[in-house]
């Protein structure tokens, strides 16, 4: 058993036993240390600062003051105790569930510690009681710099659920994992667990939100953290607008609290504290493409030949369900991919990384029968070797819903893995080794929210080999799934592998590189109403979630339900997912490939991949930010903006990295929209219009030019236009960046003051407003030799009379715009850009006559 629990902490983040307070510390005052005063009438008071904030929690009823410079940020109005205890008979029920959901669970009465029976504040500790509660243990501990934590541990018999209160203001609530209503979640109650029927019956017939993430963030500047593996629930004004509420089951939680200038810095701490997340492989930000089933392998080819004909970049394929010859038996069906080793051979030649779908499921084999394929032989070897989650009768827990693909395949009852047992990921790491010397260099791992808390409020009594059961399994489970795959691709494929997930839980960032949010409807509509949610979900879902700390995300490109998507919904889906660090083209029906349509769609198409691509270099360092100190790479106008309230209207506008402002085309039919500039200097991306915020304005959207702004001053390294993949590839049948060494890219907005933009090997860039133009200082060390700028100035491009360096005068060429000529120039009146191409380090001048 402790291997089991060994396995799990080395893999998974804070796991924290559950029978001892969480964040590792003894909330116990020492004996002789602590005065036993048991009075409901004296003073106490808790205090631990962090940098640059302090928290306070006194009194009885305890309430909570969090500042930062003095000035409070969160506090406690009087008749609002922090902290309420849930107490039931027998405390928590091993067969009932304690709905979090709901304000008052049946059974459960929530009851105020006010009496004090113990107090060492020097060591940070208080006991407070109850008849109900028995004694309720609060230590105040400074976690690290950035947090400060109230450990919370009710040691009565009864004690059944923790509750945390604090008022509603005037911010913006923020967090809580992935939200397809909305980032902000004033006003709704947002379970920590996934439920299959009852309240909001969130099940995937109408919720695809797999990721809870027990974090909130406020856009004054501060964020709540629960630390616990326990079901709850985050009702933020739901019940009553002027508070909101933190419910969890158990007898113990930590309340982590955190305070910066700048929410963005407020979830970095988040992050920091759960574990910064992985940095996927440079490969998986290239543009991606998969078709829901594919019917051979002459088909996956041939999609793979027209995306390169087409000049649609390219660098990783999917090979969804169906694929294998039984679930999950990982071998390449033979009778539907005719020669898997040329096709997977191929597709490296193409420059093409590949991945394939997988379930954390078996193909169960009824009591006496004979297995019938190779999953179910697999199924009895793990079934002796007690390598199956358990239901409570002891013998493997077979799934109520079948599981499978649209064709080919029957859809099959199966039994999870059991990712407690050691041995079970071992002979999962085994049974991946083929599919990954064969080719495969990441996987889509679909399911894992399985392990659900409750089944309309009765326990379904699942039995964990380390002895767990789903109150923290549905926490623990999605990790030990990926963090399976994740060691057969740090094995089998030397690292270089890429995970995506569907389900996952707070400290899951660490284990796979991406969450796509499963399946999400074919159209532009929201979470409401009892839908899934279509185009406008799917940016809030990705706003959501880099704002709980998981900062990669991506939706399919067209939704999914419904199958393939009309024209003006995958264009416009196009453009969101074009700028956002990750793009991936596939979903419902035949396929949403834009040949599949007209020729014009392929030509917009092409062209918003080739946007995506171009900008991988700007994704790829915003990435190792977030992997590095946390900071979210997206995020929502109103934590970008939090001192602007005209931010906060617009909920699917988006800060994506530091410099690109985002107000995505959400409605049918419209070619223009309405958007609030944010504060500060801004630069149309296509026309070279120059804004300042904080303004409301109408900016022209025609499909294919989507509202993007780009922060005056700006300088954004991209990738040559003519790269196809990202992927390195042998031959010359692709371009791919290793082709295109000697080369770097800059898209640059001047401001009145200088801006530089640094490559690694000593390359470097400097963009400089003069008088009379603009100077372009490019240094550059060996093999790198080619600058290619484009220098988006507006109307003044118009102006532009020529560009030169010392006495040498560059030549005007229209292959400029492309890259296709050296020491060379041109501009654009009506896009407002300038083009330049250096060869050999040197100043550039470009001359601007007129005013």
């Amino acid at each position: 058993m402790k291997r089991a629990l060994l396995l799990l902490a080395s893999a998974l983040p804070l796991a924290c036993d559950d029978d001892a307070p969480a964040v590792g510390v003894d909330a116990r005052a020492p004996a002789d240390a602590a005065s036993d005063v048991t009075s409901p009438g004296i003073p106490w008071s808790l205090r631990a600062a962090g940098e640059g904030f302090a928290v306070t929690v006194s009194g009885s009823p305890a309430r909570l003051r969090l500042e930062r410079a003095g000035a409070p940020l969160l506090e406690s109005p009087a008749g609002m105790p922090l902290l309420v205890i849930g107490v039931r008979d027998g405390g928590v029920s091993p067969t009932r569930f304690s709905d979090p959901r709901v304000p008052d669970p049946p059974g459960v009465t929530w009851v105020v510690p006010t009496t004090v029976r113990a107090v060492d504040e020097a060591a940070g500790t208080v006991t407070l009681t109850h008849p109900a509660t028995g004694d309720v243990v609060l230590r105040m501990v400074r976690t690290n710099a950035d947090t400060v934590s109230l450990v919370v541990e009710a040691q009565g018999p009864d004690a059944a659920m923790v509750r945390f209160d604090a008022p509603t203001d005037g911010g913006g609530y923020h967090g809580l994992g992935e939200q397809f209503a909305g980032a902000d979640a004033r006003g709704r109650m947002v379970p920590m667990q996934f439920h299959v029927s009852g309240i909001g019956v969130t099940a995937s017939s109408t919720n695809e939100a797999h990721v809870p993430v027990p974090f909130m963030v406020s856009t004054r500047g501060y964020g709540v953290f629960v630390e616990t593996h326990e079901a709850g629930a985050f009702d933020v004004g739901a019940s009553e607008p002027t508070r909101w509420t933190a419910r969890f089951e158990g007898s113990h939680a930590t309340l982590h609290l955190f305070a910066q200038a700048t929410p963005r810095a407020v979830i970095a701490a988040y992050t920091r504290l759960t574990g910064l997340p992985r940095l996927p492989p440079a490969w998986s930000f290239g543009h991606q493409q998969w078709r829901n089933a594919w019917d051979d392998d002459a088909q996956v080819l041939a999609d793979a030949r027209r995306l390169r004909a087409e000049g649609i970049p390219t660098s990783t394929m999917w090979i969804d369900n169906p694929w294998q010859t039984s679930y999950s038996d990982h071998t390449i069906d033979r009778a539907r991919f005719h020669d898997p080793d040329a096709m997977m051979a191929t597709l490296r030649s193409l420059g093409y990384r590949v991945i394939f779908w997988s379930v954390p499921f078996l193909d169960a084999v009824a009591d006496g029968a004979t297995p019938q394929n190779p999953a179910e032989r697999l199924w009895l070897q793990a079934r002796d070797r007690q390598l199956l989650l358990r239901a409570s009768s002891g013998r493997p827990y077979i799934t109520v819903t079948r599981y499978g693909g649209p064709s080919g395949m029957p859809n099959a009852n199966g039994s999870p893995m059991d990712w407690t047992n050691p041995e079970a990921t071992a002979f999962w790491v085994d049974q991946l080794r083929p599919i990954i010397e064969a080719g495969a260099r990441g996987f889509k791992l679909d399911y894992a929210e399985d392990v659900v808390s409750d089944i309309a409020g009765i326990r379904p009594g699942f039995r964990f080999f380390n002895g767990d059961t789903e109150r923290r399994g549905h926490w623990f489970y999605p990790q030990g799934y990926h963090a399976a795959y994740r060691a057969a691709l740090d094995r089998w494929a030397g690292g270089d592998g890429f995970l995506l997930g569907r389900a996952s839980s707070w400290g899951g960032q660490r284990i796979s590189d991406l969450i796509w949010p499963g399946d999400l409807d074919n159209d532009f509509s929201n979470q409401e109403g009892g839908r899934v949610g279509g185009l406008r979900a799917a940016i809030h879902g990705m706003v959501s979630l880099s704002e709980s700390g998981f900062p990669s995300f991506a939706s399919d490109t067209g939704g999914y339900r419904g199958g393939m998507p009309d024209r003006e919904v995958l264009l416009r889906w196009a453009e969101h997912t074009a700028l956002s660090p990750f793009m991936q083209l596939g979903g419902g029906g035949e396929s949403h490939n834009p040949w599949a349509y007209d020729a014009d769609a392929v030509t917009v198409y092409r062209g918003l991949a080739r946007l995506h691509d171009d900008l991988t270099p700007y994704y790829i360092e915003h990435a190792t930010r977030a992997a590095m100190v946390g900071t979210p790479p997206v995020v929502s106008a109103a934590v970008a903006f939090p001192d602007d309230p005209g931010s906060a209207r617009d909920p699917e506008a988006y800060l994506l990295g530091d410099d690109l402002f985002v107000a995505p085309v959400v409605t049918a039919g419209a070619t223009s929209r309405m958007v609030h500039i944010p504060p500060g200097n801004w630069v149309h991306w296509w026309t070279g219009t120059a804004y300042a915020g904080p303004a409301d304005v109408t900016v022209a959207a025609p499909i294919g030019q989507p509202v993007l702004l780009a922060r005056e001053g700006a300088a954004i390294a991209m990738n040559p236009q003519e790269v196809q993949s990202l992927v390195p590839t042998d031959g010359d049948q692709v371009v791919d960046l290793g082709d295109r060494a000697s080369i770097r890219r800059l898209t640059a907005f001047p401001g009145p003051t200088a801006t530089t933009r640094s490559w690694p090997g000593g390359n470097s860039a400097r963009v400089e407003r003069i008088a009379t133009g603009w100077t372009l200082r490019w240094t550059a060390e060996a093999p790198v030799s080619v600058l290619r700028s484009a220098l988006v100035v507006g109307p003044q491009a118009a102006m532009v009379t020529g560009v030169s360096s010392g006495a040498a005068a560059f030549a005007r060429s229209a292959d400029a715009r492309e890259g296709r000529c050296t020491r060379c120039w041109d501009a654009d009146a009506v896009r407002g850009v300038v083009w330049v191409v250096q060869e050999g380090a040197g100043e550039a001048t470009v001359a601007r006559g007129g005013a």
